[in-house]
């Protein structure tokens, strides 16, 4: 039988990982994020692609601008991500990537490309994961 990881299960995960207390402020956006990310990782039909890693990282970063110590940051994201099963390294290397990749270009020219049948020789699977999206979102 393949169990399915529950919340408690992520929680007590995060917990072991980062032991220190998170700040009672920002406690709340972290266990929030961090079931949103459970959710997201049990659901048969999620599939982990740049854009969820930028959303992710940005709003991490984001939300967790001013938090006290700051070098707890990287700690706490750490443990986010491994509580769920998943690298925080290759959520930033996945988001920087998205970034550079479409940084220097025009909204225009995004919309225009993520329309059309045919990706860009550097971003196939984003073009594929956008094209995914929009069907959904279309429906």
């Amino acid at each position: 039988m393949n169990k399915v990881r529950t919340v408690s299960d992520t929680k007590r995960d995060f917990y072991n990982q980062h032991t220190r207390p998170v700040n009672s402020i920002y406690r709340r956006f972290v266990e929030e994020l961090m079931v949103e990310m459970h959710l997201l990782s049990v659901n048969v039909d999620f599939r982990y692609d740049p854009i969820y890693a930028l959303g992710v990282v940005t709003s991490f970063n984001r939300f967790m601008q001013g938090y006290r110590p700051p070098q707890d940051q990287e700690s706490i994201f750490n443990a986010l991500c491994q509580a769920v099963g998943q690298e925080a390294q290759q959520y930033q290397k996945d988001a920087e990537l998205l970034t550079g990749l479409l940084g220097s270009i025009a909204v225009d020219e995004l919309i225009s490309w993520f329309s059309s049948p045919k990706p860009l020789d550097a971003a196939g699977d984003l073009h594929t994961t956008v094209r995914r999206a929009l069907s959904l979102f279309s429906r």
